[in-house]
């Protein structure tokens, strides 16, 4: 049991995604009374929602995790709330968790077709990679040994942010420490200045290798002439360590956590959209939500993005002085389908990607053209997703979003709104038939699109966005996004303000966590 600090016990947090609820937990196990205000209506997990259409269950957003294996920050994390018997995690495949398809079978949008399972391990990929392209062996060899040792300089020097000394002192940190060559600090340095393209330049990697490469583009929402080579790098190594889903699903990996905040005297509260926030002096006060409730307490937690955390404070000119970008948007797909696809069931453990062979526009894309990215997952195919008396099978696709564009569709009216679903439903469905999962027209049940707006809607994030921030080179060298202005009792554990995904949100809400308690996990 957690000895805690004498002082303040009573929490806040605003908003249910994996950074507020992850932080919930953890202080509401150490003996913190806690109450989450979520602005949805019904549902949890911000990003990581799940949504059930038809006794179909849908994640919204993580499709598996990394940093999972066994004494990573996700085992401990768990192992510390108690959860990790109801919460298995179970490893995708190693021999193919990413199933690549590029270009066009019917010839319409390329006239070449590739197929290629990404093998788990970076060494693995980088192997198989230099088989495919023996021309290219030498160029990939040099490419893959300077991403390995990026990777472990990161492993090494980066995994604990250094405290007090912000992005200056880590870099600082970094170039100063012993047992790393020079040539790899170099690298890393570099890298951290560099676009995924100009990275790739260097070593002369060709069109189709690029491709592949990038092929888990989606991840990143993020073109690769801006995307950030050193957060490809480190992202890549995360999970070719070991990628992992939950056997009972993210909608039950996200209910445990708050089975903890319950069963310790707290809430999880729904529908609950918080306006404004009172202050005194340079402390929080109090929260003020739409349906008139007010919620005092010692220490609030945000896990909305900084601006609009500057919003609820009533502080304007605070939030248009932080200057980032929001992440490209994506669109979701869910459909549902008869159950029996044989290509649906062989998903068990890996995840579909397509695109047409060209490098992937995220950042204006046309959304009322067919899309030329498409990532396909399916719940049902990994065990979870079914609702009792359900057969059927589902599959949930992601597209490039143009938040500007939707906005204006929108706008148009609910009949130009419907349009465009039901014209992109169509493009999907088209591109699936015919270049991965062959036969899904004869077997469709259900077609849903969230678009950007909905998403907005939904969640509350800036524009729909995906992933908090941008991943450009830019970004990233900007480091953790904080405020000056911002009360001395308030701690912003969002995907904006610090890292996006599952393993990132739980170290943000551990480190919060270790500021308040002093107790480390």
């Amino acid at each position: 049991m957690v000895k805690l600090r004498p002082g303040p016990r009573k929490i806040v947090v605003i908003g249910s995604g994996i950074g507020g609820m992850a932080t919930g937990a953890l202080l509401a196990k150490a003996g913190y009374e806690v109450s989450v205000l979520e602005q949805n209506p019904t549902l949890i997990g911000g990003h990581g929602r799940c949504r059930t259409i038809r006794g179909l269950s849908f994640s919204m957003g993580p499709q598996y995790v990394w940093n999972f294996g066994k004494d990573q920050i996700g085992d401990r994390f768990m192992r510390f709330l108690d959860i990790g018997a109801a919460n298995p995690f179970i490893s995708m495949k190693t021999d193919g968790f990413e199933r690549l398809l590029i270009g066009d079978r019917s010839g319409a949008l390329a006239d070449f077709f590739l197929e290629f399972d990404v093998p788990m391990g970076l060494e693995r990929f980088g192997r198989k990679l230099k088989d495919c392209f023996p021309g290219e062996a030498r160029s990939l060899s040099f490419l893959f040994d300077d991403m390995l040792a990026i990777w472990k300089a990161y492993q090494t020097c980066f995994k604990r942010p250094v405290d007090g000394g912000g992005r200056l002192g880590q870099t600082a940190g970094f170039l100063f420490a012993s047992g790393l060559a020079l040539h790899v600090k170099t690298r890393f340095c570099r890298s951290a200045c560099q676009s995924l393209s100009a990275f790739f330049d260097q070593y002369g990697i060709s069109e189709l290798p690029r491709r592949i490469l990038y092929g888990h583009g989606g991840i990143f929402a993020e073109n690769e002439a801006d995307m950030s080579a050193v957060a490809y790098i480190i992202g890549t190594g995360n999970y070719h360590q070991g990628a992992w889903y939950p056997k009972n699903g993210f909608s039950h990996f996200f209910h445990s956590l708050k089975s903890v905040i319950d069963q310790a005297g707290g809430a999880v509260y729904t529908g609950k959209q918080v306006l404004r926030m009172d202050t005194a002096g340079r402390r929080a006060t109090r929260a003020i939500c739409s349906d008139g409730s007010a919620f005092d307490a010692d220490i609030f937690i945000s896990d909305i993005s900084p601006r609009l955390t500057c919003a609820l404070l009533g502080r304007s000119r605070s939030a248009g002085r932080l200057r980032y970008q929001p992440s490209h948007s994506i669109i979701t797909c869910c459909i549902g389908l008869e159950k029996g696809l044989p290509e649906i069931s062989a998903m068990n453990g890996g995840n579909l990607w397509w695109q047409t062979g060209s490098p992937v526009n995220y950042r204006e894309p046309d959304v009322t053209a067919s899309p030329r990215m498409l990532f396909v997952a399916s719940p049902t195919a990994n065990g979870f997703g079914r609702a009792a008396g359900c057969r059927d099978d589902a599959l949930v696709v992601f597209c490039p979003g143009h938040y500007n564009q939707e906005k204006a569709i929108h706008k148009a009216g609910s009949a130009a709104e419907k349009r465009f679903k039901e014209q992109l439903a169509a493009h999907i469905v088209d591109i699936l038939e015919k270049n991965g999962l062959p036969g899904i027209c004869s077997r469709l049940r259900f077609v849903e699109v969230l678009s950007s707006v909905d998403i907005e809607s939904e969640t509350g994030g800036e524009q729909g966005n995906a992933y908090g921030r941008r991943l450009s080179a830019a970004e990233i060298r900007k480091g953790p996004i904080r405020s000056r202005s911002m009360p001395d009792n308030l701690y912003n554990v969002s995907a904006t303000a610090n890292s996006p995904g599952i393993a990132a949100g739980i170290a943000t809400a551990i480190k919060t966590f270790e500021t308040l308690t002093g107790h480390a996990i």
